[in-house]
């Protein structure tokens, strides 16, 4: 069974985690906590 990479990405401004299955965000995403573009977020080290 393969695995599926999940990509973890922090929000800068409220420090709210998303999990993507993409290495990247789409470019029309919104942070569902603090409503800012996907230009603040990075990628969570685990």
């Amino acid at each position: 069974m393969e695995e599926k990479k999940v990509y973890k990405f922090v929000c800068t401004v409220c420090g709210h985690v998303v999990e993507f299955d993409q290495p990247e965000l789409p470019d029309d995403f919104i942070c569902p906590v603090c409503g800012v573009g996907k230009e603040y977020f990075v990628p969570k080290e685990d």
